[in-house]
C-alpha cells in the first residue's frame, strides 16, 4: 500500500521539475532578446560623404544643419543614407526635411555620391 505522503512528494517533485524547466526556458529567451553589442560600422564615411553632397546642393550652405541619419547597405560597396536636415530655404524660412543619398565606395576607399534626393 502507498503511504499517505506519496501524492504530496510526487506533486512537489513535479512542481520542482516544471519550475526548473520554465526557468531555463526563460533564461534562454532572455538571452535572445538581450541587445547585442554593435559592431564596427561598415562604412562610417558614407554619411559624411552624403552630408557634404547635401550641403553643397542646398541653398545657403552656411545655415545647413545635419540632425541625424541612418545608413544601410544595399549592395556590395553601395549604401543608402537617409537623413533629417534643417536648412534655410530661398524664401528665408527654416525648414526641416528628409534627404536621401546613394553612396558608392570607389577605389582607394573613397566615397562618391552619384545621386542626392533633396526636398522639393
Amino acid at each position: 500500500m502507498l503511504s499517505p505522503l506519496f501524492p504530496r512528494s510526487l506533486s512537489t517533485a513535479l512542481v520542482m521539475a516544471l519550475s526548473v524547466t520554465c526557468a531555463s526556458a526563460a533564461l534562454a529567451a532572455g538571452q535572445d532578446d538581450a541587445p547585442k553589442p554593435r559592431g564596427k560600422d561598415e562604412a562610417p564615411e558614407a554619411p559624411v560623404a552624403c552630408k557634404k553632397a547635401v550641403k553643397a546642393a542646398l541653398p545657403n550652405p552656411a545655415s545647413f544643419k545635419w540632425i541625424g541619419g541612418k545608413t544601410r547597405k544595399v549592395a556590395e560597396d553601395a549604401y543608402s543614407v537617409v537623413a533629417d536636415v534643417e536648412y534655410l530655404a530661398q524664401d528665408g524660412a527654416v525648414r526641416k526635411a528628409k534627404v536621401q543619398c546613394d553612396v558608392l565606395r570607389a577605389p582607394g576607399n573613397q566615397f562618391v555620391v552619384p545621386k542626392v534626393r533633396l526636398p522639393q
